[in-house]
């Protein structure tokens, strides 16, 4: 939250300040029982993964998109050497949850159910996700990086974490707030666990300094870091139609190397891109290049 000086004269006279210190408050106490849910699977989940303590991990947020899921384990197989993925799926129906299961399990790629947290608002239940991941997994497993990913994010080209790391502790997309607030967008953001360690990391939005998701940890992780030094992950939009989409659509693409469908968390948004994508990865697993089907 901002410091209570920050706030206009405005905004206190609509009490904004109040508000924003109660919904804090109430974030905090639900964040704080949140973390200690600790499922029985949850001790041999860690057993089976103690050899990435000093690796490289990426951690998937799953949310009801098998068909997403897929195709992103399916690419990251090829693009991300030396990185292992693991699955938290974050799916409140039980149907879905097995197809996430079964996604997985064809990729031999680790899963994990995440607790059931009951909420409408999208940003609280990721936050809530990556909060418990990363208190209960995380500081746990002790990787040298460790990382989270969208999972409608799909890997075209090789990503090499450790030099995307290269010289700073974190590295990802940059998301700005006001008055010189900012941190790094949730759907793609990668640290050095010797720099979050310690830390009391709550990976919830601060909307009140314009934060997204994760925005509540900078006083913690990205006050203190110089921003004009550090590397960010670019972003561009490029027009692209494979041969059997009946129109181009301009497509997020993140870091040079990954291919953003954005916005498919739920079904009725996921089906208007459906046909776009799939035809997209029909001309690619055909050997298409992804820059090919750019057009001009």
């Amino acid at each position: 939250m901002r410091k209570l000086h920050q706030f206009s004269a405005g905004e206190w006279l609509r009490l904004v300040p109040f508000g924003q210190a109660f919904r804090q408050v109430r974030n905090h106490l639900l964040l704080r029982h949140y973390r200690h849910v600790r499922p029985p699977q949850l001790a041999e989940f860690l057993a089976r993964h103690h050899h990435l303590k000093g690796g490289r991990v990426a951690i998937v947020i799953a949310f009801r998109q098998p068909w997403s899921l897929d195709w992103q384990l399916q690419m990251a197989a090829r693009y991300l050497p030396g990185t292992e993925l693991l699955v938290f799926d974050n799916s409140g129906d039980e149907g879905i949850r097995r197809e996430i299961q079964r996604v997985c399990d064809h990729h031999q790629v680790s899963c994990f159910g995440l607790p059931p947290y009951q909420t409408a608002h999208v940003n609280r239940s990721h936050g809530m996700a990556m909060s418990w991941v990363y208190h209960n997994v995380v500081r746990a497993l002790r990787p040298d990086i460790f990382g989270f990913l969208d999972h409608d994010l799909i890997p075209m080209e090789p990503v090499d974490v450790d030099e995307r790391l290269r010289g700073q502790p974190v590295y990802g997309v940059l998301n700005a707030g006001n008055l010189g607030h900012w941190s790094l967008w949730a759907g793609y953001c990668f640290y050095r666990f010797a720099y979050t360690e310690g830390k009391p990391l709550n990976f919830l939005y601060d909307f009140s300094r314009q934060l997204d998701t994760g925005g509540h940890n900078w006083d913690t992780l990205y006050s203190v870091l110089p921003r004009a030094d550090l590397r960010f992950a670019p972003q561009q939009f490029l027009r692209m139609q494979p041969p059997a989409a009946a129109e181009s659509r301009q497509v997020e693409v993140i870091d040079g190397a990954w291919i953003h469908m954005g916005g498919i968390s739920y079904n009725d948004n996921f089906q208007r891109k459906h046909a776009f994508f799939a035809s997209m990865k029909k001309a690619i697993d055909g050997g298409a290049g992804w820059r090919e089907l750019e057009v001009f």
